[in-house]
């Protein structure tokens, strides 16, 4: 399988879990704690690692013969993006009476972004098939 098709394939899984964690908010039911504040922290962590992958997938599709240094600074720079984003938002809903910050929020954004990083590095490998 390709490389930009396994960064894709992934990037896809996380809007997945990003979409069922929305639908389970949505059901209403009376939630514990712990299941509400991971509802509620889910969507940045599953955001951070959808937007890495769908730009890297994008990436590794049109420079399929990049080297594997290349892939690494890559990686960081669609990382970079994607908290910077995340972050960006978090801090822009302080200027707003009707949205609300949230700083485990940003916190999940640091986690989704490590959780790249790993898996990153599992889907990273170069296979013959990646050209």
């Amino acid at each position: 399988m390709r490389l930009s098709t396994r960064y894709g394939l992934t990037g896809v899984g996380a809007l997945g879990l990003l979409a069922a964690v929305h639908h389970v908010r949505g059901m209403g039911r009376p939630l514990q704690p712990a299941s509400d504040y991971l509802l509620g922290v889910l969507p940045n962590f599953a955001a951070a690692v959808a937007i890495t992958f769908a730009l890297l997938g994008i990436w590794a599709d049109q420079r399929r013969g990049a080297d594997s240094r290349l892939d690494n600074r890559q990686f960081l720079v669609c990382a970079f993006v994607s908290g910077f984003g995340l972050v960006s938002w978090e801090l822009l809903q302080k200027t707003s009476s009707r949205l609300v910050f949230d700083p485990h929020d940003v916190g999940a954004t640091f986690a989704g972004l490590i959780a790249a990083n790993l898996l990153f590095q599992m889907l990273g490998k170069r296979s013959p098939d990646d050209t």
